[in-house]
Order: structure tokens, then C-alpha cells, then sequence
């Protein structure tokens, strides 16, 4: 029996967390802002960025990446 990959780019909408795991034993968490669409037409994700280490947790602030790349590089918490 085969199993099909669910598509992240369904799961992302405002409110939605999702886990990167970065080189140096950390995570970065995304809290999703919301997803706008810029003159080209590609979609952007929003999202508020939280550093989660062994021992912290610190938000660092707001970033934008191309819906794509998001999907990409994050994985649904």
C-alpha cells in the first residue's frame, strides 16, 4: 500500500505552528502570521520566529519567506 505525502502548503494558515531543526542542536519554532501574495503573484508566509534551545526559549522577532522555501523547511509540530 502506497502513502501519499499530505501537502504542508494546506496546513499553513494564520495561527499554525510548525518546528525547523537548525545545525547547532537548536529548533526554530513558526507561529504563522498570515500568508500574502505580493505583485508576481507568489505567496509569502508571515510568521513570528521563536529560537528553542536545550535550556531557552526567545522569541526572535518576525521574518517572511516565500511560501515554496516555507514548506520546504518546516515541518507541522
Amino acid at each position: 500500500m502506497l502513502f501519499k505525502k499530505s501537502d504542508i502548503k494546506e496546513k499553513i494558515s494564520q495561527g499554525a505552528v510548525f518546528l525547523r531543526t537548525m545545525r547547532v542542536n537548536a529548533r526554530e519554532e513558526a507561529r504563522v502570521l498570515y500568508v500574502s501574495e505580493d505583485e508576481q503573484g507568489i505567496s509569502h508566509v508571515h510568521y513570528e520566529r521563536t529560537l528553542i534551545g536545550s535550556c531557552y526559549k526567545e522569541p526572535a522577532g518576525t521574518r517572511v519567506l516565500s511560501l515554496d522555501t516555507f514548506a520546504r523547511d518546516f515541518q507541522v509540530n
